[in-house]
């Protein structure tokens, strides 16, 4: 009775804390910008468990897990390089453990100046997250800055 007690109560347990990162890095050689997105993979299987259970890496894995985080992560990140909203292209995936990896890209971007950002991954789920994005380039200092539930749009100048 006691280990199924001890079961229950562990399986219940919710992690303390709620953070994504998402790293964006200019590469002026490729005129790209390279996304990096770490978030932990059973809170965003909980955001999207409403639109289909996506059992990432897994045997029952959605088959079409890809488009779903795309058209998700596309509802909850704006970007925009000197007041032109921009688009990324869906480059992959990877689980790390309860990591997931997203990995996006934006094509034909001209030196960074003014970049704005908008991220409420998750923030229509759990009040306590926090998404920090860094942004980073060649000759370029490394700027950073978090996102709580209701921020506005930050934007990044060099």
């Amino acid at each position: 009775m006691k280990a199924l007690l001890l079961a229950l109560t562990l399986s219940a347990v919710v992690h303390d804390f709620f953070v994504s990162i998402l790293t964006i890095r200019h590469v002026p050689e490729s005129r790209t910008l390279d996304l990096t997105w770490r978030i932990t993979a059973h809170d965003i299987e909980h955001a999207l468990e409403n639109v289909a259970p996506l059992k990432l890496a897994s045997a029952q894995e959605h088959p079409k897990a890809d488009s779903i985080l795309n058209a998700y992560l596309h509802e909850h990140l704006h970007l925009a390089l000197n007041d032109r909203p921009l688009e990324w292209n869906w480059v992959g995936r990877e689980l790390d453990g309860e990591t997931l990896y997203c990995y996006l890209q934006v094509t034909d971007v001209d030196p960074l100046t003014s970049f704005t950002v908008s991220n409420t991954l998750l923030q229509d789920l759990f009040f306590e997250q926090q998404n920090l994005v860094h942004v980073e380039g060649e000759r370029l200092p490394t700027r950073s800055h978090t996102f709580i539930q209701g921020a506005k749009p930050f934007t990044f100048v060099w």
